[in-house]
């Protein structure tokens, strides 16, 4: 007896996971522009503070202008710190919109008890970037609870040899994060339309 060919069918991917990976695009977008505007704001402070250092030249009290530049450092540093926490922020929210989607799947009837994204067959390990994305969020509870270099952060390997240290201005961080939070982001939406999709 012979069997018939199947008839082969084109996988797509799941309009919901790529309309979810757009809004949360958008929200990493919003954080671009508050870091850009806190790096406007930053250098036109310092602008303004070399004129009026210019104009003044007060040999015998210089101590505010040491004042005020170490407020402006002191800007810069949180302003980088709140930029991570929204990264991570974002990266949790899409997490969470999408595995609560993944659950609501027609058909999926063992889909929804899921927690977690390995329960939905995704291997967190084999997501592009994912131990960079853990840097961000241990970063993440670290800038929230220690301010400074906490045990789970001090076990990775940037961050290795400086457990208990000031977390310091996390600015060029940021970038980094940014760009791998993005790649994680975008490859987990792939992989979980994909999943959901015949």
């Amino acid at each position: 007896m012979t069997s018939r060919p199947r008839k082969f069918r084109y996988r797509r991917r799941s309009p919901l996971f790529l309309r979810l990976w757009s809004f949360t695009k958008g929200e990493l977008h919003d954080i671009d522009g508050f870091v850009n505007f806190a790096r406007e704001a930053r250098k036109s402070e310092e602008e303004r503070l070399e004129r009026l250092a210019a104009q003044t030249r007060r040999a015998d009290d210089d101590d505010w202008l040491a004042d005020v530049s170490a407020q402006i450092d002191d800007f810069a540093a949180l302003s980088a710190e709140f930029a991570i926490i929204g990264l991570w922020r974002c990266v949790e929210l899409y997490r969470k919109r999408a595995i609560r989607a993944a659950k609501a799947v027609p058909g999926e009837a063992a889909a929804a008890r899921v927690r977690k994204l390995s329960k939905l067959g995704i291997p967190t390990q084999r997501i592009r970037c994912a131990t960079t994305v853990n840097e961000l969020r241990c970063l993440n509870d670290a800038i929230k609870h220690a301010r400074s270099v906490d045990g789970e952060l001090a076990k990775l390997p940037r961050w290795r040899g400086k457990r208990g240290r000031e977390l310091g201005n996390l600015e060029g961080h940021y970038a980094r994060l940014r760009s791998a939070a993005e790649r994680y982001l975008s490859n987990l939406a792939y992989r979980l339309s994909r999943r959901t999709t015949g």
